[in-house]
């Protein structure tokens, strides 16, 4: 799975290592980004409020894993299959009582969320990302700019530009339209998803449909998602489109662990998604004390190794 950030990073990288070889890096200035309609909001503090109960026990709890997933022939693409929850066709479950119920942590009405991207292990700075959320009236938006900046812009310009809209249910965020604008050297490209519901398809830009899994997000809407799941499973199924193609996956959901952000240290859990041979990786870090939100994403390449990862710089919201 290719970085949604879509940064090509090891061309910047090389030229990047050329040039500080040859530069001092204090000789340049870092532009700092500017992203239009971002009004200030007010910083979101560490509040350590009683959490939902699976979180809670992250570090040591006895797992369970979520049903299996089998493969079905998707009739609307040759040689596609989707996959299918094989506890359809199976009784439903008793009742879960009520204080074992997962409580999600509430999507705030405004976010505003930094992000900086560096290369590998953070040798360099590569770009800057920014995340808005806006959610009301049952409805959400979510935009995000990605953007290279110092030394990497001046040898590789590149942006894009993301939206994703949909409702928010029950079960959390439901998409159902995401678009992306990328911009380099080679021009301009943009790619569309269509999510209906109703008839269970996911329509592309480029005229293709696709079966519509229950459990279907975008790249942009997963990592606030993600809260909105139990995290009491060991694992659980996620279908993913890019704007371009739909993938099935299984996530899967690590121990609590602390990292180090600008922020200062951050009580996390870690969710990864499950990778086969020769695949990428992606891991996404949601902050115990900022209400699940994602305040890392690492991206892997093919053959395992740190390509990228982003790391949170700055949270605010406001519930206004």
């Amino acid at each position: 799975m290719k970085s949604p950030a879509g940064f090509p990073f090891q061309r910047i990288a090389i030229a990047v290592t050329l040039s500080i070889l040859a530069h001092s890096l204090l000789l340049w200035q870092w532009p700092a980004l500017k992203f239009a309609g971002t009004n200030e909001l007010p910083a979101l503090q560490a509040k350590l409020a009683p959490l939902p109960k699976p979180a809670a026990k992250a570090a040591a709890r006895k797992r369970k894993t979520a049903a299996p997933i089998k493969t079905i022939p998707d009739s609307t693409a040759s040689g596609a299959s989707v996959r299918h929850d094989a506890t359809a066709d199976t009784p439903a479950p008793a009742p879960i009582p009520e204080d074992k119920v997962y409580v999600p942590p509430l999507l705030p009405k405004n976010a505003l969320l930094r992000f900086s991207v560096q290369y590998a292990d953070g040798t360099f700075k590569l770009g800057d990302v920014t995340h808005q959320l806006e959610s009301r009236d049952g409805q959400y938006t979510l935009r995000a700019e990605t953007q290279t900046t110092g030394v990497a812009s001046i040898f590789k310009s590149y942006q894009l530009n993301q939206t994703s809209t949909g409702v928010i249910t029950g079960q959390g965020l439901r998409p159902q339209h995401y678009k992306e604008t990328k911009t380099d050297s080679s021009g301009t490209r943009t790619a569309t998803a269509s999510f209906d519901w109703t008839a269970q398809k996911i329509h592309f830009s480029d005229g293709r449909d696709s079966t519509l899994p229950e459990q279907t997000q975008d790249v942009l809407s997963l990592p606030y998602q993600l809260s909105q799941f139990p995290l009491d499973l060991e694992s659980l199924p996620i279908s993913l489109s890019n704007g371009r193609k739909l993938n099935q996956y299984f996530i899967a959901i690590d121990a609590e662990e602390t990292i180090s952000t600008a922020m200062g240290e951050l009580r996390t859990i870690p969710l990864r998604k499950v990778r086969s041979a020769n695949e990428d990786g992606l891991i996404i870090w949601l902050a115990l004390e900022y209400r699940l939100l994602p305040v890392k994403i690492l991206y892997l390449d093919k053959s395992g190794e740190v390509s990228d990862n982003m790391v949170i710089t700055d949270i605010r919201v406001s519930d206004e």
